[in-house]
């Protein structure tokens, strides 16, 4: 893999890869929801607290909102940093196209014969990849849906099934203590996975796979939780709910479990770069 084109501006002299540099700031992100976590603790006035309380909850969707995007872009630019265009799995390759193509029916397809010679051509150039074509652009909402789309455009097939009955679940035991030191060993494992290219992610340390069936919605414990974050969010959001909904227990319980949601996506996203084949990639895409 080719390490020698640098495309960017940014400074990563202190760090092998942008990803080093994206999870080791990750945590710095979360001041602003700690203050407001620590200032409804010390308050009595109900009416304030009720304030911050959903102003947490607005923040914490927004956080996810954000992560998604900078995660692509992060992982975009270790890419191109990285890799020749004709060493990228055949999935981005093929995503990156679609930025100059438009669907020729209704349900979506478009001309392989004109994708393949824009592969090729890419191919010789030798193409930078834009974050635009992976990012889903009809709904800024960090829903599962939304979620998976993303991450479907890099190969990652079915992603709330892989976090499915493994080792992430542990945020839903209502054992805050054992969660607290799970989400520190999770950040230092991420760290330590993406100092350098390839990154060395093992998926099967934390029981992230590929499971036989089909997964019920109401099955994944992971979009439940989801679906009511937005839920609440959309309710304070939208000015149809005055009330506050949430708990300083539940909002900090949510909190953990957006940071561990971030790692996890972080380590799927990452490491559909990374194997060809890998486990989880969507084959069907390639």
């Amino acid at each position: 893999m080719s390490s020698s084109h640098n495309p960017f501006n940014t400074d990563i002299t202190e760090f092998s890869t942008f990803a080093s540099l994206f999870i080791e700031e990750l945590e710095e992100r979360w001041t602003e929801i700690e203050i407001l976590i620590e200032q409804i603790k010390i308050q009595s006035n109900d009416e304030v607290k009720n304030v911050l309380c959903r102003s947490a909850v607005v923040l914490l969707v927004a956080h996810l909102e954000g992560f998604m995007k900078e995660a692509a872009s992060t992982f975009i630019k270790d890419l191109n940093h990285h890799c020749e265009f004709i060493e990228l799995p055949k999935r981005i390759q093929k995503t990156y196209c679609t930025l100059f193509l438009s669907t020729v029916n209704d349900s979506g397809g478009i001309d392989n014969r004109i994708q393949g010679r824009l592969l090729e051509k890419f191919g010789e150039l030798n193409a930078r990849l834009t974050v635009e074509p992976f990012l889903y652009d009809r709904n800024k909402n960090p829903s599962p849906t939304v979620i998976e789309t993303i991450l479907n455009n890099f190969g990652v097939k079915d992603f709330f099934k892989l976090l499915h009955m493994s080792s992430l679940d542990i945020v839903f035991e209502n054992n805050s203590s054992e969660t607290l030191i799970f989400l520190e060993e999770l950040r230092e494992y991420t760290i330590q996975a993406v100092e350098n290219f390839p990154y060395n992610i093992n998926l099967e340390n934390y029981a992230i796979s590929i499971k036989d069936g089909r997964l019920a919605r109401e099955n994944s414990l992971w979009i439940l939780f989801i679906d009511e974050l937005l839920r609440k969010r959309h309710s304070i959001a939208h000015g149809s709910n005055f009330r506050n909904e949430i708990s300083i227990n539940e909002l900090e319980d949510a909190k953990i479990k957006v940071q561990i949601l971030q790692y996890s996506i972080a380590l799927v996203l990452f490491s559909s770069g990374i194997t060809i084949p890998s486990p989880i990639l969507n084959d069907s895409l390639l």
